[in-house]
């Protein structure tokens, strides 16, 4: 490739990554620890949630706390336009071997490749680097987990760590909005703002570059954007699926219904009703296409009585709240919205995580197994009266023969936060928004 393009490529990236600045996530927190240990750091996760900034902003500490220097720094982003040439591990040495000889300083270097996955054999170059250069530490990141996970089990087993990454949660989201909630007196003061915004992260979500959009038509369209991204080139292109209109109709039906439960089966029979015939088995392949690009994350029941989990039947959640209410509507689905993003907030911190429910069908929204093997069951409501009391809460008795040793958590839009008796078991009610931004 041409020098006189790279060159300024290179050094363009290196300014930008330096000069990074943006709120602190605990993902960089964790990413920071791991600098200066050997194996390759891995950042996934779905399009737009962060990967990029995350890294950059990691290297702009290093940068700053001279712990490398900025020319030795070799930033690649390969969803920018201008490398869209370096698209094989031959083209891709060409560049590296640039920066060494010509730019980078003796001592440590760092090699960031950004949305690695668009480069084919990505991984015999990494591995070359990875043996060959003792100074040299890499940085990856990607949005695609199939084509990311047969290179990492094959070629590079063993010398890596992973961090997913989510959107921003409610708690940084509010952050983000300027607003830093410490405790309940932070709380009340600003009460009337926190329930605006709680409302608005439920509709439109906590991907970090909508958060800057003012209006809600362009945040609509901006869903939009990332949605059709997201069908088109890291579902229907990237596995060569032949009926994009059947992959639309998948996530649609699954956002729509976030936090339901079903099955394949269930599934193939609605899109019958559609117009399209598919096999149950084509369905499950497209599902799980899906949620190879991490827009989607899938729970299994866990069953107390036998201790197994059972895979027939599953929940989604959509790794955003804004898709299930761009599809179903904020109003219409805004209980859905609400496990969504108690989910999203367990998904961070929770060991396991399933779903639990009896032979009459009684349901508990999740089930978080710790490892030691203690257990909280958590249940979801708008809201909590005489007229569901029953409904809501006589899942927790129908489970709870099974587990001596287990919490029960009732979240609700409610303010009463108290622990109450039903039926001779103890339940922690919690309002959800004091949850999700962990005021106890």
């Amino acid at each position: 490739m041409d020098k006189s393009i790279l060159f300024p490529i290179i050094l363009e990236w290196q300014r930008i990554v330096a000069q990074t600045e943006g709120i602190f996530r605990s993902y960089q927190a964790e990413l920071f620890e791991l600098m200066g240990s050997r194996p390759i750091k891995i950042v996934t996760g779905f399009r737009r949630s962060g990967k990029s900034f995350l890294v950059q902003k990691t290297i702009s500490q290093l940068i700053a706390m001279k712990k490398i220097e900025r020319k030795n720094v070799l930033y690649l982003n390969f969803e920018d336009y201008q490398l869209a040439q370096v698209n094989n591990a031959s083209l891709l040495d060409e560049v590296f071997q640039l920066f060494m000889n010509e730019i980078a300083d003796e001592g440590k270097r760092l090699i960031v490749l950004d949305e690695i996955q668009l480069v084919k054999d990505w991984d015999k170059f990494v591995r070359t680097i990875y043996e060959k250069y003792r100074n040299i530490e890499i940085i990856l990141t990607g949005s695609n987990s199939e084509l990311l996970s047969s290179e990492l089990g094959s070629n590079l087993a063993g010398r890596f760590v992973e961090i997913e990454i989510l959107p921003f949660d409610f708690k940084e989201f509010v952050l983000i909005r300027g607003l830093e909630v410490k405790n309940e007196n932070d709380y009340f003061e600003n009460i009337n703002k926190i329930n605006a915004l709680f409302g608005e992260y439920l509709n439109f979500g906590g991907l970090p570059e909508l958060v800057s959009i003012t209006t809600e038509k362009a945040k609509q369209s901006y869903l939009e954007g990332v949605l059709s991204k997201v069908v088109l080139d890291d579902v229907v292109n990237r596995f060569n699926v032949r009926q994009p209109a059947v992959i639309e109709q998948i996530i649609k039906y699954l956002f729509i219904g976030t936090g339901n439960i079903t099955s394949y089966a269930r599934l193939s029979a609605h899109l019958k009703t559609a117009g399209y015939e598919v096999k149950t088995d084509t369905v499950a392949n497209y599902v799980d296409f899906i949620i190879k690009t991490f827009a989607m994350y899938t729970l299994e029941k866990l069953e107390y009585k036998q201790s197994r989990v059972f895979s027939t039947i599953k929940k989604f959640y959509s790794v955003d709240t804004g898709f299930p209410a761009f599809y179903g509507g904020y109003f219409q689905i805004y209980s859905r919205l609400l496990e969504n993003a108690v989910f999203l907030k367990l998904k961070r911190e929770a060991d396991q995580i399933n779903f639990g429910q009896n032979e009459s069908g009684k349901e508990i929204d999740f089930i978080i197994t710790a490892r030691d093997r203690s257990v909280i069951n958590y249940q979801v409501a708008t809201t909590l009266n005489e007229n569901n009391k029953d409904r809501e809460l006589s899942s927790f008795v129908s489970i709870d023969r099974y587990v001596s040793n287990g919490r029960h958590v009732f979240l609700s839009t409610d303010t009463d936060e108290k622990t109450i008796e039903y039926s001779g078991i103890k339940i922690e009610r919690r309002n959800i928004i004091k949850w999700l931004l962990e005021i106890s």
